[in-house]
């Protein structure tokens, strides 16, 4: 009776069963896009290294403010088209400035530290 009772009890029961489907978490993955910036703060916190700072004198902080503003004004004249022939040194590049037979303004850029040269020609406008 007992066998009866367990096998009446098993044919009874339903069994239901439903596939397993993979949802990424990461946006990078096909994941939900809202938590990419969830990931991402996270990561972040996690993050041990810290980037070397490097901290630059008053005089190195000067020459680089000085060699923005020398190149600044030699690129503003001559986009003006005024004649600024000559050479001009900024410590790490050696820039010479020439007019070319045409009309054009000849731009060399010499790099002092690798000798790279990078040479610019700027067409004549109108005329």
């Amino acid at each position: 009776m007992k066998q009866l009772a367990l096998l009446l009890l098993l044919g009874c029961a339903t069994v239901s069963a439903t596939e397993l489907v993979y949802t990424p978490i990461s946006p990078s993955f096909g994941g939900n896009p809202l938590n990419g910036n969830f990931l991402l703060q996270k990561a972040q916190s996690q993050n041990a290294h810290k980037a070397d700072s490097a901290q630059l004198s008053f005089v190195d902080k000067f020459r680089d403010a000085l060699e923005r503003n020398i190149i600044n004004s030699l690129t503003r004249r001559i986009a003006d088209g005024e004649i600024v022939e000559g050479v001009y040194n900024t410590g790490e590049y050696l820039i010479e400035v020439s007019n070319g037979t045409d009309g054009s303004v000849i731009v060399n850029i010499t790099n002092l530290e690798t000798g790279e040269i990078t040479i610019i020609t700027i067409p004549a406008i109108g005329g």
